[in-house]
């Protein structure tokens, strides 16, 4: 006997082997067992999570010969039928390969027979949605007046997509998608019955590749199988999937909650000597740090996973919700953009180094010590002793009164909102953080304190390494040491960035005037009704 996949060979024979659609279940069950039967069923969901499946079990409880009930027998002629798919009263049509006039012509033309030998006549459309606006029209006063001996159950992954007037007539039920832990249990379920063993860092792996599909989470353990070569391990798994186990997976979100970068390009170095799948690797990373944002809102969510969870809230402690609201957001941006860096390997390492820069570790800290800073602005400051008078003393006094030190008090610096764009342009600065910095904007000066501005998303990411260049390049250019405090405001036309977009908007529109006034573009325009395309109009650099 050939070889059966396990999605085949597990495929629930009835509702109470169905897995994780228990409000689908209860529903059908109670119809079933109170001879209320709908005429109509739209099944709708991702794939892989048992839409054909709940609409082949039913059809094998409407006609089983031993009852009309929610648990059908399995041994008469109607249920092995079914489930060997030879049921002639049992028929899955594909509407995405049948989905003319003709083809639902010719169903519609069937429905009027009775069944050949049973109760129920039940008609499967899959992918229903793919069906013409046509096609719908014909089917719609059939479903609103079906025979009774007729049952339709239309299965789609696109609900949206079928016509409101068809959807009205049927009772509608939303399949959901399988939770890792539904889908790790499962796993471990079949594998145990199976006699193969695993590891259960292993099975969460194929669980959480799965991503919520029953269907894909078996096809991806079949081909586990056969690469493990019987036992599962989480190594070789990781290998098979061109990802990386979850403690390396840990290791990384670590090294970033850290502000270990030494620790970190040492992981991206291994990792960049494997084959790596790094789309699928950015994947399990944004879905740890969503598990972590959600965590950090309720901890009961850990219940619902399989992981280590002391491990997992030792993670938690590293960030705070805004880190990671923070670093999920690089990541994506990361992963829409990876393909455009050198190679992927560059990219996803760049991805990996930005989280573990833009992260605000010192934030609070930083703004306590800016305050004190601030307030002691506002004394007296030594600028510098010039003389010191050295002070005799003889036998008849002991001590006498110091002359006064020469002190310079110090003066303000020489910033205002005309010259802060001249003073930008002069610091030097690496062009990330030039570009942030671009936005600030001169509020006001108090000796060597310096009041700037710029929009709080702008703000959010300008921290750490960035503030302290911006801070060091400025004290650099004054001879002087300065100090930076930031507010967040709206934009200002005098930041540098505003200036700059200003100039540039000045010199395209100076340019599209000279060439409106060129005299050998108007004879054109004027002797062959040309037309300047103002679109591909540059100045000249």
């Amino acid at each position: 006997m050939s070889y059966q996949v396990l999605a085949r060979k597990w495929r629930p024979n009835d509702f109470s082997e169905v897995v994780g659609q228990e409000h689908v279940v209860q529903a059908l069950s109670n119809s079933l067992d109170q001879n209320k039967i709908h005429q109509a069923f739209v099944l709708s969901g991702t794939r892989g999570v048992g839409k054909t499946t709940i609409a082949r079990i039913l059809a094998k409880s409407l006609n089983c010969e031993k009852s009309l009930d929610s648990k059908p027998c399995h041994k008469c002629s109607t249920c092995e039928s079914v489930a060997e798919g030879s049921f002639m009263d049992f028929q899955e049509i594909d509407a995405a390969s049948s989905r003319g006039v003709d083809d639902t012509k010719q169903l519609l033309e069937t429905v009027m027979y009775m069944p050949s030998a049973s109760r129920y006549k039940v008609y499967l459309l899959d992918e229903v949605h793919m069906l013409s606006t046509q096609s719908f029209n014909m089917l719609l006063k059939t479903l609103e007046e079906p025979p009774e001996h007729v049952i339709f159950i239309l299965a789609t992954t696109l609900p949206e997509k079928i016509p409101a007037t068809v959807l009205s007539r049927c009772l509608q039920f939303n399949l959901k998608n399988l939770t890792n832990k539904q889908l790790t249990n499962r796993l471990k379920f079949i594998l145990n019955e199976e006699e193969i063993s695993f590891e259960d860092s292993a099975v969460e792996q194929i669980a959480m590749s799965g991503r919520g599909s029953l269907r894909d989470a078996l096809t991806i353990t079949d081909q586990a199988i056969a690469y493990c070569d019987g036992a599962l391990t989480d190594q070789e798994v990781s290998d098979m999937l061109g990802t990386l186990p979850s403690d390396n997976i840990f290791n990384l979100i670590s090294c970033i909650g850290e502000g270990d970068a030494v620790s970190l390009l040492e992981a991206l170095k291994k990792i960049g000597e494997q084959s790596i799948d790094y789309f699928r690797l950015m994947d399990l990373i944004l879905e740890t740090i969503q598990l972590l944002t959600f965590a950090k809102v309720s901890e009961d969510i850990l219940d619902d996973i399989e992981i280590k969870k002391e491990d997992f809230k030792s993670l938690m402690n590293l960030f705070s919700e805004e880190d990671l609201q923070l670093i999920y957001q690089i990541g994506l941006i990361a992963k829409r953009d990876m393909e455009l860096a050198p190679n992927l390997s560059s990219g996803f390492d760049m991805a990996m180094l930005r989280m573990l820069s833009f992260i605000p570790k010192e934030l609070e800290n930083k703004k306590k010590v800016h305050k004190e800073e601030v307030n002691k602005e506002h004394s007296p400051k030594i600028n510098e002793i010039k003389s010191v008078k050295k002070i005799e003393v003889d036998e008849k006094s002991i001590t006498e009164e110091l002359e006064p030190a020469s002190i310079e008090p110090i003066e303000t610096l020489p910033i205002t909102p005309s010259n802060w764009k001249d003073i930008f342009d002069a610091l030097s600065l690496d062009p990330g953080t030039k570009q942030l910095a671009s936005h600030c904007y001169f509020v006001k000066v108090d000796e060597t304190v310096i009041y700037l501005s710029m929009p709080e998303e702008k703000l959010n990411i300008f921290s750490g390494k960035h503030r302290k260049q911006f801070q060091d390049s400025i004290s650099k250019y004054f001879g002087t040491p300065c100090n930076l405090f930031f507010e967040s405001g709206e934009g200002s036309e005098n930041s540098p960035n505003k200036i700059k977009e200003q100039e540039k908007r000045k010199e395209l529109e100076d340019a599209q005037k000279a060439i409106e006034d060129d005299p050998n573009v108007r004879s054109l325009v004027e002797a062959f009704g040309a037309e300047v395309i103002e679109s591909s109009i540059e100045p000249r650099k």
